[in-house]
């Protein structure tokens, strides 16, 4: 619904500059807002910001106006035509499956914008589906919003967990959700969102890339990063796994692709940050008579652990000291065509069982 100023107004002007819309004005005694210019600040900010502003909360719901989101969408976009909205938009209508993707989150700009192409490529490949984001991670979002982040890529897509987005499209009238866990591997950040509350919604969910259900992914990924393989009898190659640090459950597929990667390939081995197999790698680098390491990432965003823990010569823990080589990063897993298949597969399956 549009908002409106109540007598509590003590004409101090604050909201006005705030609004994007333009819709606030000083009127005889108060400041006043047009409501057909009014959209909650809908496609600009994930909640109204004359109501955040205002010191003595003057501006309130009108209940005299209520209006749904694609009212207040559509008025977004006969105000601002051709721009696009920002924040939690919702533009299908209510009985149209919502594709929900759920990642460990980043906390830097670099693996963000790694998930934001990932978001991209979803947001064409289903250009008639409304796809909104949750982070697991409660810590990366407690350490964002710490620095004044609260929301994530160019479209300002807000922070929060799996709970919070399905309150948030429940409380949006929505009733169908293809969830996709948009992790590498499963672990207890995508078992905890499948344990939250659906809240009568038909939630449908679909597995990391890297899972139980899933044995024949291993091999899958192997090959689509065999190009990746140095292959050149000089350079010993690493993958980098971020494992788990507790429930060595998670690290069984690490387990599994280290040992083939031993028993099928010279020099290629898989290391883990977390849990076995760990570096155990190490000693057999140094044993293999390589004078190089590259270091390929398995993590879905960029940045963090890459350059911190991985390849950094400054950190006498990290990998590329403690392998005492030349090393080279490559960072690019989120572009892996073979996950990239899975996760677009996968979510085109989820949406057909809503036919069903």
């Amino acid at each position: 619904m549009a908002y409106r100023i109540n007598e509590e107004c003590a004409a101090c002007g604050a909201c006005e500059p705030e609004c994007p819309n333009h819709a606030i004005s000083e009127g005889t005694e108060i400041y006043v807002i047009d409501p057909q210019k009014c959209t909650e600040c809908l496609g600009f900010y994930d909640s109204p910001r004359c109501a955040k502003v205002c010191p003595v909360n003057a501006p309130v719901p009108d209940p005299a106006r209520r209006e749904s989101d694609r009212d207040l969408l559509a008025r977004f976009q006969k105000l601002h035509p051709g721009l696009e909205p920002k924040g939690f938009v919702l533009r299908t209508e209510n009985d149209r499956p919502v594709i929900a993707l759920v990642a460990d989150g980043s906390g830097d700009a670099e693996g963000q914008a790694a998930l934001e192409e990932l978001d991209d490529h979803i947001r064409r490949q289903f250009p008639d589906y409304d796809v909104v984001w949750a982070v697991q991670a409660s810590y990366m979002i407690q350490g964002l919003k710490y620095k004044g982040q609260t929301t994530q890529f160019k479209r300002a897509v807000p922070l929060m967990l799996a709970d919070d987005l399905l309150k948030r499209l429940a409380a949006a009238g929505r009733t169908k959700v293809a969830m996709q866990l948009f992790m590498s591997g499963e672990s207890n950040f995508s078992k905890n969102a499948i344990k939250a509350d659906t809240l009568g919604m038909d939630v449908k969910y679909g597995l990391p890339f890297l899972a139980a259900a899933h044995p024949e992914n291993e091999l899958k990924l192997i090959k689509s990063l065999e190009p990746l393989f140095a292959g050149d009898g000089k350079t010993a190659t690493v993958l980098v796994g971020h494992g788990s640090e507790k429930d060595f459950e998670y690290n069984e597929w690490f387990i599994n692709i280290d040992k083939y990667l031993r028993e099928h390939y010279k020099n290629v081995f898989l290391g883990t940050i977390h849990g076995p197999p760990g570096t155990d790698f190490v000693a057999s680098v140094k044993a293999s008579g390589c004078d190089k390491v590259r270091f390929v990432s398995l993590m879905m965003s960029r940045g963090g652990h890459m350059p911190l823990d991985i390849v950094n010569d400054t950190n006498p823990e990290s990998w590329s000291r403690q392998v005492g080589l030349p090393a080279e990063p490559v960072d690019s897993f989120s572009t892996n065509p073979a996950l990239r298949e899975y996760f677009t597969s996968s979510i085109r399956t989820l949406l057909g069982q809503f036919k069903s």
